[in-house]
């Protein structure tokens, strides 16, 4: 939105004496309706898929912060081999007590703990039908539900309005599994969808937000019809029979209509807290900031009686919507391709530890000719903005982050990062890692890390090798830290890297030489946390030490 344009709404707003979260016709104008797509390049299927898995390297160690396991996790070849061959992965996988759980749109993989070694690898659907489930559409997420042992799942239904959960029976996720199912978004009785379903646990139920999307008329085309926010009591789904949504509660903005701004991609705070509850995050629907509120008068047992409570605009500095991220396509520089960076939606996971709030989203600051990801730590009573920052450098663009915190205020945070610079610039995992001050700021604390580097300079979606990108080039759309439910100190993230074209000139016969994306998972530790009276020093920032803003590898050139 231009400075002219929202100058000129803001002053229709102010004469008609309405706050311009209230402006239900100025809704930001990059809503558009997300839902994977199939890719249909004939034949496009290598007789060698190599679906070995890459070696990771480690070694990387600083600051007392060390980069442990690191392999490949679902690739696009694994869905192209069951016939589901979707862009973007939405990546997306957590940590359990002995195995990774990824979900991805097309296939889902458990991988062993220990060894990275592939446990099992199955199209989605053959996974949901496992579960009990009929199909699916994608938009998968994973958590571990340390409290009870036991995982859960969810995503699209074979119809987009619906979303089902799957809830394990054990800590092996290569056990049994019970599922359930609702109507996300009724809509208009047509082409409904329940897009972008996000998930979040704490102590009392489980969130999921959803982007609600249908068209005006059978046959029309989709477009924005506000949010839903979806309280499940906790007890219904982690029970010991089948799960159920009968004491849900849904929370729904209608759009157009809306008379307050709940904001969109609703995220719930994740919680092991028993006291905090019912706490969500979202971005503003109307406006370049972040608010947050409570689900009032829940209970492990029941959701039906809840209420929202006020919203609470964060205040953050000025930013604007990112803008796509660059490669340096260094083989083809006609053709140099650049990724989307999604929006300044809050598309990771967010928690609350010791009365904080940490979140990320990706921004382009004011002032900024690029993308960095923004961090956020908000008093988890006020929802007060405690302190905030941008992590990224001159030259590069930094997007599609994820966050995770544990119980002694240590933060890991991980993003893709790209640029047109050679070398340096192709798209990449990397991570930083932070301790909380006294006052809520995050110190970084160690060099930046490359966790992985992607296989090619010049990534496409859906077209073929030498040809110029064609359709919008999405990239993500999220990625995720989890927190080892058995080592406080141990950080497993995955996240999204390009694998080379699938042609034979790199190593693929029969390839028709479409781009493939892959998944990468590592693990990062801290050191054992120090004695109290040294731990202290830490916190409160009485320990100086030099941050060197530097590209760390994870493997020797």
């Amino acid at each position: 939105m231009s400075t002219r344009v929202r100058a000129c709404l803001l002053a229709i707003c102010a004469s008609l004496a309405f706050s311009p979260a209230y402006a239900d016709d100025v809704i930001k104008p990059y809503f558009e309706f997300k839902k994977p797509k199939m890719l249909e390049i004939p034949g496009d299927l290598s007789l060698d898929q190599n679906g070995a898995a890459i070696p990771g390297f480690g070694g990387y160690s600083a600051n007392a912060v060390s980069l442990g396991l690191s392999f490949e996790g679902i690739t696009q070849y694994d869905g192209a081999l069951f016939g589901r061959n979707f862009i973007p992965p939405d990546t997306m996988g957590a940590i359990g007590k002995t195995q990774y759980l990824e979900t991805s749109n097309g296939s889902y993989g458990v991988f062993d703990k220990a060894t990275g070694a592939r446990l099992s690898v199955v199209s989605d659907v053959a996974w949901w039908a496992t579960a009990g489930q009929t199909g699916t559409n994608g938009d998968s997420r994973v958590m571990y539900n340390a409290a009870a042992d036991r995982w859960i799942v969810i995503a699209f239904g074979a119809n987009a309005k619906d979303i089902q959960i799957a809830v394990s029976d054990t800590s092996n996720a290569l056990g049994g599994w019970k599922s359930t199912k609702f109507e996300g978004y009724a809509g208009f009785g047509f082409g409904a969808t329940a897009d972008y379903p996000t998930l979040a646990l704490d102590k009392n139920a489980v969130y999921i937000g959803t982007n609600n999307f249908a068209p005006a008329s059978a046959g029309g085309a989709n477009s924005f019809r506000g949010t839903t926010l979806n309280v499940i009591p906790l007890d219904s789904l982690f029970n010991a029979g089948l799960p159920t949504t009968t004491n849900i509660k849904q929370f729904v903005t209608p759009y157009p209509g809306a008379l307050e701004d709940r904001g969109f991609a609703i995220q719930g705070v994740n919680s092991s807290a028993a006291g905090s509850t019912g706490k969500v995050v979202s971005a503003s629907l109307f406006n370049f900031d972040n608010l947050a509120y409570t689900v009032n008068g829940l209970t492990s047992s029941s959701a039906t009686g809840s209420s929202r409570g006020v919203v609470t605009f964060f205040g953050e500095s000025a930013f604007a919507s990112p803008i796509a991220a660059h490669q340096p396509s260094v083989a083809i520089p006609a053709n140099r391709a650049i990724v989307d960076a999604l929006d300044e939606r809050i598309s990771a996971s967010v928690y609350e530890v010791n009365g904080r709030i940490y979140g990320v989203h990706t921004v382009k600051p004011a002032g900024s000719a690029e993308d960095r990801v923004r961090w956020f730590v908000l008093d988890a009573t006020t929802f007060a903005l405690l302190a905030e920052g941008d992590i990224g450098e001159a030259g590069f663009d930094y997007y599609q982050g994820s966050i995770a915190v544990n119980p002694f205020g240590q933060v890991v945070i991980a993003y893709n990062r790209s640029s047109i610079l050679d070398p340096g610039g192709v798209i990449s995992i990397m991570a930083r890692t932070f301790t909380t001050r006294y006052d809520g700021y995050l110190a970084q604390w160690g060099d930046e890390i490359l966790i992985k580097e992607s296989l090619t300079d010049d990534y496409h979606n859906g077209s073929l090798f030498g040809q110029p990108a064609a359709g919008r080039q999405r990239w993500g759309d999220y990625s995720a830290v989890s927190l080892d439910p058995e080592d406080d100190s141990a950080f497993w993230i995955i996240g999204e890297f390009a694998r080379e074209y699938n042609s034979p000139q790199f190593g693929h016969p029969g390839g028709t030489g479409g781009s493939r994306w892959g998944t990468w998972i590592a693990e990062l530790d801290f050191a054992p946390v120090p004695e109290p009276a040294t731990w202290s020093l830490l916190v409160f920032g009485c320990l100086g030490y030099a941050v060197r803003r530097r590209r760390v590898p994870a493997a020797p050139a």
